[in-house]
């Protein structure tokens, strides 16, 4: 008697698949699924939580930049007063008084013999001193009409003017 393989055994899973199928699967997880009102609830207390959140931290972060911005003044000030403080100190420098006197005022010490350099080819510039009428030139009408109420003529000792 030949023994045909049973339809059973072509259906029969092999042994490696049962071992992977008797695993223990893990439970499923419910999904959580929000209404309105109980999406509203944690919107409701999401922003009550950001806004007790939000006022103390941005009082933070302004005392912090008003700090930084303080210390970076002082810093300048103790700067400036270091280099006024220098300043003083050189003023009672009795070589350094004579020294500012000589280049700022031109003065000379009792004995010596003070010379001017002029170069001739120096060209004179024009824009060193300006003429009344170029002053002028520039000015607006309503300008120039307050210049001539303002400022009294120079032939009028008075003040009043006089015909003849």
């Amino acid at each position: 008697m030949a023994t045909e393989p049973s339809p059973r055994s072509r259906r029969t899973v092999p042994v490696v698949s049962r071992t992977r199928d008797a695993r223990p699967k893990p439970p499923r997880r419910p999904r959580m699924r929000f209404n309105t009102a109980e999406f509203g609830v944690l919107a409701a207390v999401a922003i009550i939580v950001i806004v007790t959140i939000w006022a103390p931290a941005n009082n933070y972060f302004q005392g912090r930049s008003e700090i930084n911005r303080l210390n970076e003044s002082i810093a300048a000030k103790q700067a400036e007063k270091e280099r006024l403080l220098e300043e003083i100190d050189r003023y009672g420098d009795e070589a350094w008084i004579r020294e500012e006197a000589r280049r700022r005022l031109g003065l000379i010490e009792p004995g010596e013999v003070a010379f001017r350099v002029i170069d001739p080819n120096m060209e004179v510039d024009p824009t060193v001193t300006t003429s009344a009428e170029e002053l002028t030139a520039d000015w607006t009408w309503y300008e120039i009409l307050w210049a001539s109420i303002a400022t009294p003529p120079a032939d009028d000792p008075g003040g009043v003017l006089m015909e003849e």
